[in-house]
Formats: C-alpha cells, sequence, structure tokens
C-alpha cells in the first residue's frame, strides 16, 4: 500500500512539471511596422521628368565640387569632372529638353533658364544643411559616374534624394552640421579660377568664348583667361578673380544655365 501511494505520489509530481501553469497567457507578438516613408523631397525638386533629375543632380553635384573640398577634400572636384565626362552625352540631352522646354514658354527664355538655374545653385548652397551635403556629395559622385543610364533614370531619382535629404532635415540636425563645418571662410578662396571647358586649339577656345559671350550676359561681361595645358593639345576657358564661394556658384549657375562646364581650378 505504501508503495502504491509513493508511484501515485511520484507520477503526480512529473505531470505537475510538465505540464503549462494556468494564467500565463502566451505572449503575443508585435506586429511589424511599416518603413517610414521616404521625406518628401525639396519643393525645388518636384515633379521633374526623368532628365530634368539628371540636371538637377549635375547641377547638386557641380555645387559641391564648388563647395565641398574643405570637408571632404579636394577628389570632390576630380570626381565631379569624370561624372561629366563619364555623362556627356546624358549631360547634353538633359539640357537640350530643358531648353527646348523653356524656349517652347517663349519670351526670353534663356533670362528665365538662367534666373531658376540660378535658384537651383542657391538652394544647394544653403549654409544650414553643407556638412551633411557635403557627405553625401563625396559618396554619391562615385555612384552617378559608375551608374548606368536607363529611360527612367533611376539612378538620378535615387542620387537627387540623397543629396536633397539633408536640406529636409528637421533643422536641429541641419543646426549640428552647420556646428560640424564653418561657413564663414570662403570655399573657393582668392586665387581661383573658373574653368569653363578645354578646347583643341586657341581658336576653338576663343570661339567657346564667343559663344559664352552670346549666351550668358553675365559671364560674357568677364574677362577671359586661355591657358595652355601642359604637354597636351589643350587650351583651358577660364574666368579668372573668384573670390568668394557665392560669386563662384553664382558664376557656375550662369555657366550651367548656357551649358557650359564650369570648375573650380587653383591658380599655380
Amino acid at each position: 500500500m505504501r508503495q502504491r501511494n509513493l508511484t501515485a505520489l511520484t507520477l503526480t509530481l512529473v505531470l505537475a512539471a510538465c505540464s503549462t501553469p494556468r494564467g500565463t497567457p502566451t505572449p503575443t507578438p508585435e506586429p511589424a511596422r511599416p518603413a517610414p516613408a521616404p521625406a518628401p523631397l525639396s519643393p525645388i525638386h518636384q515633379n521633374l521628368d526623368p532628365l530634368e533629375t539628371v540636371w538637377h543632380v549635375r547641377a547638386g553635384l557641380n555645387v559641391a565640387a564648388l563647395s565641398c573640398a574643405q570637408r571632404v577634400g579636394p577628389g570632390i572636384v576630380t570626381d565631379y569632372n569624370a561624372f561629366l565626362k563619364a555623362k556627356k552625352d546624358l549631360l547634353t540631352q538633359a539640357y537640350n529638353a530643358l531648353s527646348d522646354e523653356y524656349r517652347a514658354k517663349g519670351g526670353n527664355w534663356q533670362r528665365a533658364l538662367d534666373t531658376d538655374m540660378t535658384k537651383l545653385y542657391n538652394h544647394f548652397a544653403s549654409p544650414d544643411a553643407q556638412a551633411g551635403f557635403c557627405d553625401a556629395a563625396a559618396v554619391e559622385v562615385k555612384r552617378a559616374i559608375a551608374a548606368t543610364p536607363d529611360e527612367r533614370q533611376a539612378w538620378a531619382e535615387t542620387t537627387l534624394a540623397t543629396l536633397d535629404k539633408p536640406f529636409t532635415a528637421p533643422r536641429m540636425m541641419a543646426a549640428r552640421g552647420l556646428l560640424a563645418m564653418p561657413v564663414a571662410e570662403p570655399a573657393v578662396p582668392a586665387g581661383w579660377r573658373i574653368q569653363l571647358g578645354a578646347f583643341g586649339s586657341q581658336q576653338a577656345a576663343e570661339k567657346a568664348w564667343t559663344n559664352v559671350q552670346s549666351r550668358s550676359a553675365e559671364l560674357g561681361g568677364l574677362t577671359p583667361h586661355f591657358e595652355p595645358v601642359p604637354g597636351k593639345p589643350l587650351i583651358r576657358l577660364q574666368v579668372k578673380g573668384v573670390n568668394s564661394r557665392a560669386e563662384a556658384i553664382t558664376l557656375c549657375a550662369h555657366a550651367a544655365a548656357a551649358n557650359f562646364d564650369c570648375i573650380p581650378v587653383k591658380e599655380g
């Protein structure tokens, strides 16, 4: 009898150990939270077609070449020049489409395009977001060089969104970026020039300057500088005496409106 009771007690303890305690609910996993929607682009970048998006990317990377060497190093200028070469045909296509659009509006379309390019360049030059913008541009310019163009120009959509993100971030983040990069110092100091292109002969460079004068009153009123490239049959067309970041950005906006390259070049 005693043995039977011990056996029953043992069986009861085993069953109790294997059972799930009453009153302990099974935890319910939290539903997956949807990813936050991407921040909207700045108004100046909205409702663009694929080729307009490409041109806005060019403008952003041009401003980076003018403004960001102090923060990310001089390689940003070299990379921007490589981007212009890698996407030369696409950029020509984008400019032609853009100028046709403005021409169709009638009136002084070149002046209207020049005004809008100045607004676009000034947007990218906004000091509150320069730290984040420069960091993004240093990465995105390399991706833009390697990108394969397609009908939608999806690479340009992605690049523009990344370049624009610092300008749509909360103001507190922008303020931290402002502290990280003093903007009182001009990014293009005295002793720099703006290069509008390199040509196969002096005659070709002078002809290009004539084109500049006919297509941009602002640039055409400046004094050109023709500089031979050592060891190469090329003549650089430059404008000397750029004394501030703001001046360089304004000049390059005028150049963009007339479809000329605009690269900062250090004298000496």
